[in-house]
This record gives structure tokens, C-alpha cells and sequence, in this order.
């Protein structure tokens, strides 16, 4: 799960972490479930997201989530100048 962002407490982060996780599995077990009931014309997007969120339908050890928080330009030059210059991606 998530593990930082400014302003906020780690366990918030978490529970919004996971209230998304579980919104994404759902959505992509409703869409292959649409997709199935559409017929044979959808296999292939049915077949599309099911390997994209495999691991998501029926995990079996915890998933590792990485979330991202926008940051400012302002943030970003402070985190350059405070790290001798070295910009990281």
C-alpha cells in the first residue's frame, strides 16, 4: 500500500489505497463479466483484461500497490536542489 504523502496520515493513505484496489477489482470482474455476456465479438477484450488484473481476481500473497501524488514544479526543483542536483525518474 501506499506508504507517504505530505499532509496525510500513513493509515488514511492505506484505507484509500485499499477502498481503490477493491473499486479496480470490481470494475474489471464486472467488464469481463459484460464482456462475456456480449458474446464471442468480445473475447478478445474480455480475454485483454483478464490478463492485465489476473492477479488482481483471485490474489494469492498481498498485492504491492505503488500510488503517486502529483507534486509541484516548486517540489519538484526543491527535491533537485536538495539532492545535489541528481534528478531521479
Amino acid at each position: 500500500m501506499a506508504t507517504y504523502s505530505a499532509g496525510t496520515s500513513e493509515k488514511t493513505i492505506m484505507v484509500e489505497t485499499e477502498e481503490i484496489v477493491s473499486e479496480v477489482r470490481e470494475w474489471a470482474i464486472g467488464k469481463v463479466q459484460e464482456y462475456n455476456d456480449e458474446g464471442v465479438e468480445r473475447i478478445y477484450d474480455m480475454m485483454s483484461i483478464m490478463a492485465e488484473f489476473d492477479e488482481w481476481f483471485d490474489p494469492k500473497e498481498d498485492l504491492e500497490v505503488v500510488s503517486l501524488d502529483e507534486i509541484t514544479e516548486k517540489q519538484y526543483d526543491d527535491f533537485v536542489e536538495n539532492n545535489d542536483g541528481v534528478e531521479r525518474g
